[in-house]
């Protein structure tokens, strides 16, 4: 209850910037979308910014227009959710197909249900078609590859390994 209160207060300021970090920390996933979409529809009017800051990626995927990925107050990856959609593209590699794709460069590899997940940045969707089920990442996964492969160990940057 104390929470809904916060996101009430916050909503009844009259601000053109309106930084929000972790909203809907607490709240269970009904008084989480109700939060979004009062946010959306009750708030956002085109002339304000709301800024966002998330661990649940998932929960605010579909209301983004921009992203930004930091890692210890670096920038490391930043654009346009139209940027998203046409620069990366994930594909279910069919087996026979997996050496081909590697020869692509993925960005990050994983295995699900026994198969090679694979996600690509600026590869032509149509080649990957051609070697398995294609479709447009989940934000939760670009953040896995990018931070992923940005693991520091010990202190020190090391890039993170892809399978062979």
């Amino acid at each position: 209850m104390v929470a809904q209160l916060h996101l009430a207060l916050v909503m009844a300021i009259d601000a053109k910037l309106l930084v929000l970090d972790e909203p809907t920390l607490g709240l269970d996933i009904l008084y989480r979308k109700q939060f979004y979409d009062s946010l959306l529809n009750d708030y956002f009017d085109g002339k304000r910014t709301i800024i966002v800051t998330t661990h649940q990626v998932e929960e605010v995927q579909d209301v983004l227009t921009d992203l930004i990925f930091i890692n210890h107050g670096r920038i490391v990856l930043e654009c346009s959710m139209e940027e998203f959609e046409a620069r990366y593209v994930e594909a279910m590699v069919h087996p026979d197909h997996v050496e081909g794709a590697r020869s692509l460069k993925p960005m990050h590899e994983r295995q699900v249900f026994g198969r090679s997940v694979m996600l690509f940045e600026n590869v032509d969707r149509g080649q990957l078609a051609a070697i398995g089920e294609v479709r447009t990442p989940s934000i939760a996964d670009l953040f896995v590859a990018v931070m992923g492969n940005k693991a520091e160990v010990g202190g020190q940057k090391s890039e993170v390994k892809r399978p062979e």
